[in-house]
């Protein structure tokens, strides 16, 4: 209490000075409309910089939030086109209600890559789900752009896909201009780079021309992007054409991607498993 006594002796002026100016400042906003207006736009802009700096900031934190909410949201638009869909008609006249007509096929389920490589002969991508969340081994795995691999295995959490950069992977590929089919996969000379095998010499294809899912496979829908014919080679020997595709996936860059499971894939597995049987009498 001494203490505090003495402060205000010692400092008495200055702290009186402070309080007319106060005082001052307080009848000036009270009685000057100008003032009062000036103090107003001040007041408004000074809180205006710092609720957008705040605002900044919790965008920033909650950045993940939305982008997790978005990735979702496109998850579902994917599972409404065409592509994920069975067109269910047996007859031209069967089924007249679009939303019988088409039946699901494919859904997808959301995750987030957390380990990926791309200059090794196999190259891993790593999930932050797995079998709790409906993701099992052999299911196609897509990026915004475009197709990204197969899953090869899962734990209850974590699921490790075989990315298209991969000496193993293959997937049939089309040109989304016609019908024409072969079997893609990587050379491991390029990580923007992919092989199309088995494209006939009569096949008419040109540089720029789409590739896609042909469809035939299991793990991924018909026509999701692959890439563009980046270069057409053609051997005297050789009857088939060596085709290099620019892939549509920028395999350095994926933070997000679509897990395809193909809700008719026991019964195609039973058909498979069927034929198998046939030709082995």
């Amino acid at each position: 209490m001494y203490n505090l006594l003495r402060f205000f002796i010692r400092y008495h002026l200055f702290i009186l000075f402070v309080a007319l100016e106060a005082f001052c400042f307080f009848l000036i906003y009270r009685n000057g409309k100008y003032q009062k207006a000036a103090y107003i736009s001040v007041a408004n802009g000074i809180s205006g910089k710092v609720y957008d700096v705040y605002k900044g900031g919790a965008d920033y934190f909650y950045l993940r939030r939305y982008s997790d909410s978005l990735v979702e949201e496109n998850a579902y638009l994917r599972s409404q086109l065409l592509e994920s869909k069975f067109d269910n008609r047996v007859d031209s006249g069967m089924v007249s209600d679009t939303s019988k007509r088409f039946v699901q096929t494919y859904t997808y389920i959301t995750a987030r890559v957390i380990r990926n490589s791309v200059n090794r002969s196999t190259n891993l991508i790593y999930l932050d789900k797995g079998r709790r969340h409906g993701i099992t081994p052999q299911m196609g795995v897509i990026a915004p752009n475009g197709i990204v691999g197969q899953v090869i295995d899962a734990t209850d959490d974590y699921a490790a896909v075989m990315s298209v950069l991969s000496k193993d992977f293959k997937v049939s590929a089309r040109f989304k201009k016609n019908e024409y089919f072969g079997n893609l996969h990587w050379n491991g000379l390029s990580s923007t780079t992919a092989i199309l095998e088995e494209i006939p010499k009569h096949v008419p294809v040109k540089e720029g021309d789409t590739v896609v899912t042909s469809g035939y496979s299991q793990m991924f829908p018909r026509n999701i992007m692959i890439g563009v014919v980046k270069k057409i080679k053609s051997h005297p020997d050789k009857t088939f054409l060596d085709v290099t595709v620019a892939l549509s996936t920028d395999f350095g860059n994926i933070s997000y991607v679509y897990v395809a499971k193909n809700l008719r894939k026991q019964e195609l597995q039973q058909l498979d498993s069927l034929t198998k049987t046939t030709n082995n009498d």
